[in-house]
């Protein structure tokens, strides 16, 4: 009589091992993209960023530099006129010297850089002299 049940028993107990090893590759799956959607919502460890508010003093393209005349940040730094570095040089193809913005001042150890740069305020535009000159006289009573 054991030797009937033997093929059985090896095909129920194939079939258990099958389900298990397929729930534990499941359980695998799902805790792996769990823990990747985490670490993607955490910011990084030792990243530390600041509001900044300021005026554009110059442009540097060809080096990704920004100049701003910044406000004071509390905590972090007193007002004063700085360069900062702009990893996204696209961030920059909107600004103007002269214009006032906002923008995160990102901290990574010894490095430093702008995102999130907003204009607040446009530059005001300087006045274009005029092609013509009236004189005007006055005369003598």
């Amino acid at each position: 009589m054991n030797d009937h049940r033997s093929p059985l028993w090896k095909q129920t107990s194939l079939t258990i091992l099958l389900v298990c090893l397929s729930s534990l590759t499941s359980c695998s799956k799902k805790s792996s993209e769990t823990n990747s959607q985490t670490a993607q919502q955490q910011p990084d460890a030792g990243v530390k960023r600041y509001q900044l508010t300021g005026r554009v003093i110059a442009l540097d393209k060809p080096n990704k530099s920004l100049t701003v005349d910044g406000d004071e940040i509390p905590g972090f730094m007193s007002a004063m006129q700085m360069p900062y570095d702009v990893k996204d040089p696209s961030l920059m193809d909107k600004l103007s010297p002269g214009d006032k913005i906002s923008a995160e001042v990102v901290v990574k150890g010894d490095d430093s850089w702008l995102e999130n740069i907003k204009v607040t305020q446009p530059a005001s535009p300087s006045p274009k002299p005029s092609s013509t000159l009236s004189v005007v006289r006055e005369k003598a009573a």
